[in-house]
């Protein structure tokens, strides 16, 4: 997986358990919020949505609903 930064343009290749280590608490976040737009919803009546449903389009939803500087170019 390639990231780089918004700001430096500095760039990382990591695995994906090196991405979940590092990167962690942005992963959390991100779920969270995703988590909320989907339960809000009106035609979704999930009422549990798990982490398989967020890591399906990792990519996306890590840069549309994550804080970061950082964002993934390439999966």
């Amino acid at each position: 997986m390639i990231l780089k930064n918004k700001r430096t343009r500095e760039i990382l290749e990591l695995t994906l358990p090196e991405f979940k280590t590092r990167f962690a608490k942005v992963i959390k976040m991100a779920f969270e919020s995703y988590k909320q737009t989907e339960l809000a919803k009106p035609h979704f009546k999930i009422k549990n949505i798990d982490e398989d449903d967020f890591y399906f389009d990792l990519q996306w939803n890590f840069n549309h609903f994550g804080i970061s500087n950082w964002y993934i170019e390439k999966f």
